[in-house]
This record gives C-alpha cells, sequence and structure tokens, in this order.
C-alpha cells in the first residue's frame, strides 16, 4: 500500500523547453494514445515514442479485448465509437452457470448512469488504428516510430530524480527535455527499469487456453460464464465474425489438455460449454484456433518518481481474469491526462501522486482477488463435482472490486467479482471519466 499522500509531498516537475515536447509518452499502444489524444486537445505538446514501424493495414494479432462501458463513454466522447464498433459484436448481456444451471444474470441496460448499455469486444489492432489517426489529427501531438530509449538521463542543474530522454531514430541519437516522462511500455516496462522504480513481477504458470470459431446465430449478444470441475470457461463474441471461449484451469490439466489430441481438448470445451457442444465439435479443425497466453502481475513499488510517471500496464500489469486490463488502462489514461494538465500548469507531481493515492488501492484489490479467485481455479478437483477446495471468496476491504452486494456468487461454483464496477469503472474516478468524455473529440 503506498504512503499517505500529502501535499507537502510534491515534486517539481522542470520546465520543457520551447521546441521540444512538453510531455514524452513511451508507448504507442492504445494507452500512450488516448493519453497523447486528450492531452493534446488540452494544447500541449506531446511526443509519442514508439520502438516499432509505423503500423500499416493488417488483420491483426487477434487479441480482441472487450472495452467496458466507462471505457466507451470516453471514447463515444471523443467521437470514435462508430469506428470502433464495426465488425463485431456488442455484449449486451451476461449469465453464470454452475452445475448445469443459471445462477446469476445481469444487463448492461440495468445498470444506472452507464454511459452506453452494452460491452464492446474490439480487435486491438483496429483499436490502435482508430486512436493513431485520431492522434495524426490532433494539433501538438507527434508521434516518431522506430525510436529506442537508450535512457532517461538526470537533468543537469536539476533537482535530483528529474529526467530526460536519450532518443535514437534513423537520424541519430538526441536528449529531449520535457516537463512529464511517461511509462506506457507495458508489463515489463523499459521506463520503469530506467527510472530505478523496483517492481513486483508474478508469473502465471499455465493454465489459459483460447478456443475461437465462428459466431453462431444462435448464441447472441451475450457473455456466457461457466463454473465447471477442473476450472472456468468463459463463452464471448469477439470481432470479425468470431465466438471466443477461454478456459481457465490449472497448469497440469492445461499442459495435459495440448500435450494430447486435439479432439480430446474439444470435447473438454464441448463439456464445458453445453449449450455451444454441437457448435465447437463441428467447427474446430486445427490447432491454430487454440492459443495459450502466459499472464503476470506487475506491482512497482510506485507509479510516479520526479517527472517520471507510469501508466496502464507500466502501473499495474493484470491477469486477463476479469478482463480488465486494457479498461485499467485507457481509464487511466483518460483521468492523468487531467492531472497531468494541471501537474503542468502547477509545475510539480502533486495532482499525479492524488491520483495514484486513489487509484493504486482499488487496482492492488483487484490484483488480489485476481489471485485468490486464480488459485481457486486451479486447485479445483476434477472428480470433485465442480466444488472448489476453498471458499473461493476472496473479497475483503474498501476498495475490493469483488466486494460488495453485487458479488455473483455460483452457488459453491466459485464466484466472480462485482459486476458494476468492471462496467462503470472505479466509483472514485467517474465524474473524471465523465468529464473526458465530453472534451470536443479531434476534428470537431
Amino acid at each position: 500500500m503506498p504512503e499517505p499522500f500529502t501535499d507537502s509531498a510534491t515534486s517539481p516537475l522542470p520546465e520543457a523547453g520551447e521546441a521540444g515536447p512538453e510531455v514524452a509518452i513511451v508507448g504507442a499502444g492504445p494507452a500512450g494514445l488516448l493519453l497523447g489524444l486528450l492531452l493534446g486537445q488540452r494544447g500541449r505538446r506531446v511526443l509519442l515514442i514508439e520502438r516499432e514501424p509505423a503500423p500499416e493495414p493488417s488483420p491483426g494479432n487477434g487479441i480482441c479485448p472487450i472495452l467496458q462501458p466507462a471505457t466507451l463513454g470516453v471514447l463515444d466522447g471523443l467521437g470514435l465509437l462508430p469506428d470502433l464498433a464495426k465488425n463485431t459484436t456488442p455484449v449486451t448481456h451476461g449469465e453464470v452457470s454452475a452445475g448445469g444451471s443459471t445462477v446469476a444474470a445481469y444487463a448492461y441496460a440495468d445498470l444506472p448512469a452507464a454511459p452506453v448499455a452494452y460491452a464492446l469486444p474490439v480487435s486491438i489492432t483496429q483499436l490502435r488504428d482508430v486512436l493513431t489517426d485520431a492522434v495524426r489529427r490532433t494539433p501538438g501531438v507527434d508521434i516518431v516510430y522506430e525510436a529506442t530509449v537508450h535512457g532517461l538521463p538526470e537533468r543537469d542543474g536539476e533537482d535530483p530524480g528529474l529526467r530526460g530522454v536519450r532518443l535514437e531514430t534513423g537520424e541519430g541519437t538526441r536528449t529531449l527535455h520535457p516537463s512529464l516522462v511517461v511509462g506506457c511500455d507495458g508489463k515489463r516496462s523499459a521506463v520503469r527499469e530506467m527510472a530505478g522504480i523496483s517492481s513486483e513481477v508474478k508469473a502465471f504458470p499455465r493454465g489459459y487456453l483460447e478456443l475461437r470459431v465462428p459466431m453462431p446465430a444462435f448464441w447472441g449478444g451475450v457473455m456466457r460464464a461457466f463454473f465447471t470441475a477442473d476450472g472456468y470457461m468463459l463463452g464471448t463474441p469477439i470481432a470479425d465474425g468470431q465466438l471466443l471461449f477461454v478456459w481457465i484451469t490449472g497448469p497440469e490439466q492445461a499442459e495435459r489438455a495440448t500435450g494430447g489430441e486435439l479432439s480430446a481438448l474439444v470435447d473438454r470445451y464441448a463439456e464445458g460449454v453445453p449449450e455451444a457442444a454441437d457448435w465447437i465439435r463441428a467447427h474446430t479443425h486445427g490447432w491454430d484456433q487454440i492459443r495459450e497466453f502466459p499472464h503476470h502481475i506487475v506491482r512497482p513499488e510506485r507509479w510516479v518518481a520526479g517527472n517520471v510517471l507510469l501508466v496502464g500496464d507500466s502501473a499495474h500489469g493484470v491477469h486477463v481474469y476479469g478482463g480488465q486490463g486494457l479498461n485499467l488502462s485507457l481509464q487511466d489514461a483518460a483521468c492523468l491526462a487531467e492531472a497531468c494538465d494541471e501537474a503542468l500548469a502547477r509545475s510539480d507531481s502533486a495532482p499525479l501522486k492524488r491520483f495514484e493515492q486513489k487509484r493504486r488501492p482499488f487496482v492492488s484489490a483487484f490484483q488480489d482477488m485476481q489471485e485468490a479467485h486464480l488459485r481457486a481455479l486451479a486447485a479445483r478437483n476434477p472428480q470433485g463435482g465442480g466444488q472448489s477446495s476453498g471458499s473461493g471468496d476472496p473479497s475483503s476491504g474498501s476498495g475490493n472490486p469483488s466486494s460488495g452486494s453485487g458479488d455473483r456468487s455460483s452457488g459453491g461454483g466459485g464466484h466472480l467479482p462485482d459486476f458494476a464496477p468492471l462496467a462503470l469503472g472505479q466509483p472514485e474516478i467517474r465524474e473524471t471519466l465523465a468529464r473526458a468524455a465530453h472534451l470536443p473529440g479531434p476534428g470537431r
């Protein structure tokens, strides 16, 4: 838990040179792009630094996160939602099953003050492309591709801990002197390491498998969760007319499943999702439809160090369980655009530290919930009729998104996080998200 914040715990921010950026954002993924876009709309000079080449239209890498209403509200306010909604199926409802029965159900339309009445599966490449196009239409925001950050040198004549950016591009190496350096470069953040911010990284063993099949007409815009004898399955529509089935189980079960015949794994999915058993068997033809991903939880000692700020996965990598990784990152960016603007106006980091103090306990509680639930899922006994080896309910403490009346118990089969914070975002930041959603969009 971070130390209590007081206004005396501030750090001055250096002045940026007139010709250079006020904010250097390392990483032009969705969170970095959104932060740069919102800062540009506030009149700030921003440089986004990306080590990969400029993106070209492509079918993408298959990653398709589900954006929740709180996130969609911000993107809708920027005028980006129509482009993001192409070639995908909105998710309007959810169901939770255990022991062959539906034990909980919810609808996004029933949530009070939801910005939109659905969640939206969006291809990560489509999201990146839409945000990149918006950034390119925003004055004062530039992107440099195929650029490498080789260090964050301390600035001569400035307070200790205030850093610049040593940047190498095809034109050579130069040192930038922004007021703020923002690490949006993922769970293995180089900015975090170069700033000397230590972190705890928890790698999860094998146990996350995906199956993709064509989207059947009978499924509809519903996300269905199934607690099974040996874990948890989730079926949800995703972009490009596909239906995704996620199986979270123990490492031994995952190893057996991927080390045997494809037909045995197909049978396992069919047994776990009886509503789609025939469809799964008829439309699974090869191992190329199966993907396995490693996951990590990242807990840095702090998010703000001098004039260096960590955002999104750089600040708090999470497991995919609960579907909040990208949502947390984009909501961070929306809130931190306001905090960064205030910090630059005041020339100190107090607004950034206040955001960390507000946000970090919520995210830490979410990470705790994930670890506890995943341990319970991995420990399930395939012969135990769907009963967990433990209570499976780690809810405790204020700010825990799995606590409260909305906790979706499955009657001994397992638990899901509270629906409302997942859909609407952390209660303490909703007003800030609403303000970000009402900024004028690019080109308006």
